[in-house]
């Protein structure tokens, strides 16, 4: 069993940034990101030739990413590639990066798993291996329909199973959901009511033991969110909040909440400043800063598209507006998860439709640089061409 997996992941950032308190400087940091990525990788990677990887998800918007801390890999599920979405996501493959190696490799492409594939929100337990996807706009009997099923993908079969169990939230779509590591329930919140249209600002928990769902009442609580961004910060054990649009009111958001689910309370976080309000966003806490890293966007209706970098200390209660030396193009509908490496992104798109981008990003805070791992279907710029795919390892 992998040792991570028997502690909290908590305590592993907590004893992580304790062990690299002692390098005050950049030069520092990166050297103990990269001490951590090996320390971490197989001794075949380490002392051998590190392969180049060929193989990538191909472009896509409204893929659902999730990542194991404690293995290093990123699942990535699903989405939308040449076509505009309707109430289907055409989609059925199933990918996983690993940090380490920096390689997407294909695990399962199936038309068996339609209704796992219809999938709104999903996130990952690392403890029992599992991925919950709470997946809406499908029929019992399989294909599009107004139902609401729970699936699980198990990570170790490769596989994916129906745990529907009738206690799921009410159909919607653009709903979020994260990992709380403490607790170790998933945690959903808002998206758009599949029937009214009206957009929700409910709470929900789901049960990896007993893959049952449960509707929480905090007494406070956001206002209605329709794809908003969330992440889960660990070392502060809170599930943050921002940004996203209201349809009933017609309303882009750019504020800022956390959910303590000890405490079942969300509670707004007034900053002085903050990211321009947009929807089709992303989130990740990034390892290195202890901070949240927001990335791209759009405005309703799709314009402006924003490919800004913003960081939220969320100790300090405050959002930094990042300068990067280089960064991905303005982009939406892509996903980006927090990694060992650093905030990963993947694929989106400049446009509603088709969606172009199958690129994968890293963004390396002590640099405050973002780092190519395969660049194609993109506009390049002159110096993006794929010479740079290991410029990072040059970086010291």
């Amino acid at each position: 069993m992998n040792i991570l997996k028997r502690f909290s992941m908590t305590t592993v950032f907590t004893l992580l940034l304790v062990t690299t308190s002692t390098f005050a400087d950049k030069t520092g940091v990166a050297k103990a990101s990269k001490q951590a990525e090996t320390e971490a990788t197989p001794a075949s990677i380490v002392h051998g030739h590190k392969a180049r990887c060929t193989a990538k998800p191909p472009a896509r918007g409204y893929g659902l990413t999730t990542y194991d801390w404690s293995t290093g890999k990123l699942y990535l599920i699903g989405g939308v590639d040449e076509q505009t979405p309707d109430l289907s996501y055409p989609l059925r493959d199933v990918w996983v990066y690993n940090t380490f190696t920096r390689c997407w490799t294909l695990l399962l492409n199936s038309e068996e798993f339609f209704n796992a594939m219809q999938r709104d929100a999903m996130a990952l337990d690392p403890r029992s291996e599992q991925i919950v996807l709470y997946a809406t706009f499908v029929d019992p009997a399989g294909g599009i329909g107004w139902g609401v099923q729970t699936w699980i993908y198990d990570i170790r079969k490769n596989t994916f199973e129906d745990v529907t169990s009738g206690t799921e939230p009410p159909l919607r779509w653009g709903s979020r959901m994260v990992y709380d590591d403490e607790s170790r329930r998933a945690i959903l919140f808002g998206g758009t009511d599949g029937y009214t249209y009206t957009t929700l600002n409910d709470t929900w928990e789901f049960d990896f033991e007993t893959k049952e769902w449960t509707q929480m009442t905090p007494s406070v609580k956001p206002p209605p969110h329709h794809f908003a961004a969330m992440a889960y910060h660990p070392l502060a054990d809170r599930v943050v909040l921002f940004g996203g649009f209201d349809n009933e009111t017609d309303t882009l958001l750019n504020d800022t909440w956390t959910y303590d689910y000890n405490e079942n309370t969300w509670t707004e976080v007034d900053t002085a400043v903050s990211p321009p309000a947009r929807l089709y966003h992303t989130l990740a806490w990034d390892v290195w800063s202890n901070r949240m890293i927001l990335f791209g966007g759009v405005a309703k209706p799709y314009k402006p598209l924003f490919g800004d970098t913003w960081a939220l200390d969320l100790e300090k209660k405050s959002w930094t507006q990042l300068s990067p030396s280089r960064k991905p193009h303005a982009r939406a509908w892509h996903v980006m998860q927090g990694t060992w490496g650093g905030p990963l992104l993947f694929g989106g798109s400049p446009q509603h439709s088709p969606y172009t981008y199958d690129d994968t990003w890293i963004y390396k805070s002590y640099y405050d640089r973002w780092i190519p791992i395969n660049v194609s279907k993109i506009p390049q710029d002159k110096d993006d061409d794929d010479d740079d795919v290991d410029d990072e390892d040059d970086e010291d």
